[in-house]
């Protein structure tokens, strides 16, 4: 509707003002054709002036329309009629203007003749004969080019009427019709629950905006499907992994319960599925964290070359594996305890797949602060090295718990290095075993500190 109106108000001004040009110019054709029909009256009158003077002059010698539209009168050097229309004998003379010999005036003056208050064109002119001179006054009504305005204008305005009609019409069709897969698109949306999102936006035809819109939506929605899928897969696989070591626990407890005599026996598993259980409670509640957006971690300056050496350390602590550690001086901005988490990750993961040797390293390499964690076990396939940063993802379904993990230790690293502008990969290598990399915008520091 809006745009309706619109278009319609634009073809209306449009309209008017071509409807002002076209009257503007008809009024100044009929006047110049009124000016020079009067003009031409009087030469005729003048020239029989010039050649016979006023003598033998009579009414009829001056008539022209035989009504007051168009009359003419003469007067002679002292500004009195001595040869007038028919239509306006006895009449006063018509203007007081004395042109010089062989000029003329052009005035548009009322005459009020026969009591009516039309505008005439006067023109008058001064010529030399005998008993000269003489002064021919020719005047025409301008009633004829008014209501040729008038008409005109009212004939403009009639044919505005429908044709503004039917512009808008046509314009709110035109619109309609854009606008109506738009309509069809919403309503589709609004169908979609979030119980189902397989349906999909019919996508109209063209490469328009609207088939572009359309794209788009269907686009989304398959985010969203996407989203919703990942999501039921998570709660599907963290239900599985709770349950696990809560069924184990539940055991223990029922056995203990029938034969306390094995309670000391259940002790240390019970332990460790507790153990387990919390693990996996703070692994889910720092994927929340890092899935969540609006969640804004103080965000310090951090050393990851301390970080990368004291994880190192508390490797060699609890292992015999051979740990090198090349921790050159890397500085970034975020959460300390963020990146810990991160790099314990990585180094726990090389841990649990190494034969004997693991190797820790930072550096800076150009924009990016790059920490390496990289060890001598099996690998990981190519076609796997993507899938292994998705969340309850284990390559081998045969490994022990206390090896496995929850499979969550990357997607958590992942999400932290996403959190902080960087990303995690695996990194292929000439040398065996796996090497995994997680780069961080550097920290730019002033000249006085760098």
């Amino acid at each position: 509707m809006r745009t309706t109106a619109v278009a319609v108000f634009a073809l209306a001004l449009a309209i008017a003002a071509a409807g002002v040009v076209v009257v503007f110019l008809l009024e100044e054709s009929l006047d110049r054709s009124v000016t020079e029909s009067a003009r031409s009256t009087g030469r005729q009158v003048a020239i029989q002036l010039v050649r016979e003077g006023a003598r033998d002059l009579s009414a009829s010698d001056v008539a022209s329309t035989g009504d007051t539209e168009a009359v003419t009168q003469v007067l002679n050097s002292r500004g009195l009629p001595i040869a007038s229309d028919p239509a306006i004998v006895g009449h006063p003379a018509l203007t007081a203007a004395r042109p010089a010999v062989g000029h003329e005036t052009i005035e548009t003056l009322p005459l009020g003749l026969n009591g009516d208050s039309d505008d005439y064109r006067v023109v008058s002119q001064q010529v030399n004969g005998p008993g000269g001179p003489y002064t021919v006054v020719s005047a025409r009504s301008l009633e004829p080019v008014t209501e040729a305005s008038t008409r005109l204008t009212l004939l403009l305005g009639l044919i505005a009427i429908p044709l503004l009609a039917i512009s808008g019409f046509a314009v709110y069709r035109a619109v309609g019709s854009a606008l109506r897969p738009v309509e069809r698109m919403r309503r589709t949306v609004a169908e979609i629950s979030t119980r189902d999102l397989a349906a999909r936006v019919a996508l109209p035809p063209g490469g328009d905006e609207v088939h572009r819109l359309a794209v788009t939506l269907n686009e989304m929605l398959g985010r969203l499907a996407s989203a919703q899928a990942a999501q039921r897969r998570f709660v599907a696989d963290a239900s599985h992994e709770l349950r696990s070591p809560l069924s184990t626990i539940s055991t223990a407890l029922d056995v203990s319960g029938r034969h306390p005599e094995s309670t000391g026996d259940l002790v240390p598993v019970i332990g460790r599925e507790t153990a387990r259980l919390r693990e996996l409670v703070d692994d889910l509640l720092m994927l929340a964290r890092t899935d969540d957006t609006t969640d804004r971690p103080s965000r310090t300056e951090v050393d990851l070359d301390d970080i990368v050496r004291a994880e190192a350390e508390r490797v060699r602590g609890e292992c015999a594996l051979e740990v090198e550690v090349r921790a050159g001086p890397a500085k970034v901005r975020g959460s300390e305890a963020q990146l810990r988490r991160a790099v314990r990750n990585l180094v726990d993961n090389a841990r649990g797949h190494a034969r004997s040797h693991i190797r820790v390293t930072s550096s800076v390499r150009g924009e990016f602060a790059v920490v390496e964690v990289s060890d001598d076990g099996p690998g990981v396939a190519e076609a796997d090295r993507d899938r292994i940063f998705e969340r309850f993802v284990r390559l081998d379904a045969s490994r022990q718990r206390e090896h496995g993990g929850t499979g969550l230790g990357l997607p958590i690293v992942a999400g932290i290095a996403a959190r902080h502008g960087g990303r995690a990969r695996y990194a292929a290598s000439g040398e065996p075993g796996a090497r995994f990399v997680l780069e961080l915008p550097v920290l730019d520091l002033p000249e006085e500190e760098s």
